[in-house]
């Protein structure tokens, strides 16, 4: 009888503790998380994108600005910007998982420099190329001079838009003296012609790219790519070794993109002086010359 009573017990035991797990079970039900539409939905992706961006650097001082939930990042070859021209690329992370997004824009780039008494722009692309039909888009800016400058970006992430400026950044001075991006002057206009990528030339005939923007008229307005159409013949010398010049150079032309883009023949390592002479449509003279004529860029190889 004692044994009965023991059993009875037990099952009695065993009995309320799987009806408690039962109703346990129902009251927390399992919650399987739904796909995240913000990001990009493949792992693959990611790990393409990663591998785009792991050879650019974050810009000091204008990356990692935040908006309701969202990180845009700003990227580029090197950790600063110089004078002159700098590929610039653009991509949005979800700020909790680090995810990269899918629908996002970048509309516009205002670069300004207040210099107190003035303020001024500088020739940018005005338009923004997608890589590769992946959330990371590209453009270019060209920083007229060494100093403090702010570069506000606006967007749209998803149903957002609005601007956001960031702090001040510092604008570098190009490496050893060279000059990349030169003015002239044309029927009372201000126009800049920027040698496209310049830290990328090597020794050899390289295809060169070129854009040429026009000042605005309000100065502070970012300047973009002239409506003119130019000829540039190029003449590169190389000032320490007698400007002695180089064979088989193309002049710069306008392309269907909105560059110009000509052959520079470089034929050994050094500085470059390249002596440029700007015509119009007719083949008028519009600035510079022949061969060593006052305008010129310089590049080191």
């Amino acid at each position: 009888m004692k044994n009965k009573n023991i059993l009875f017990a037990f099952g009695l035991f065993l009995g309320i503790v799987f009806s408690a797990c039962s109703a346990s079970n129902e009251e927390v039900p399992i919650n399987i998380p739904s796909e995240d539409d913000d990001v990009c939905c493949s792992q693959d992706d990611e790990n393409n994108i990663k591998l785009i961006l792991a050879g650019l650097k974050e810009v000091t001082g204008l990356s990692r600005q935040s908006v309701e939930g969202y990180t845009l990042k700003v990227y580029a070859r090197t950790a600063n910007l110089y004078v002159g021209y700098n590929d610039i690329y653009f991509a949005v992370e979800k700020t909790e998982s680090g995810r990269h997004v899918k629908d996002f824009a970048v509309t516009a780039l205002s670069p300004l420099m207040d210099m107190g008494m003035m303020k001024h722009s500088t020739p940018i692309a005005n338009q923004f190329d997608q890589i590769d039909s992946y959330p990371i888009y590209h453009t270019w800016v060209a920083p007229l001079m060494a100093g403090e400058w702010t570069l506000p970006i606006s967007y749209r992430i998803k149903d957002l838009t609005g601007t956001l400026s960031g702090a001040p950044i510092t604008i570098e001075a190009t490496p050893s003296d060279q000059v990349w991006i030169k003015s002239f002057k044309w029927n009372n206009q201000t126009f800049y012609l920027t040698l496209a990528a310049p830290q990328e030339l090597k020794t050899g005939v390289n295809t060169i790219s070129a854009y040429v923007s026009k000042k605005s008229d309000d100065a502070t307005q970012p300047y973009l790519p002239a409506s003119e159409v130019f000829a540039i013949d190029i003449y590169p010398t190389m000032p320490d070794m007698g400007n002695h010049t180089s064979p088989n150079n193309e002049p710069l032309l306008l392309q269907a993109d909105g560059s110009y883009q000509g052959k520079l023949n470089l034929t050994m390592t050094g500085l470059w002086d390249i002596h440029l002479h700007v015509k119009d449509a007719e083949g008028n003279t519009v600035a510079g010359g022949e061969e060593l004529s006052d305008l010129y860029l310089s590049i080191v190889i």
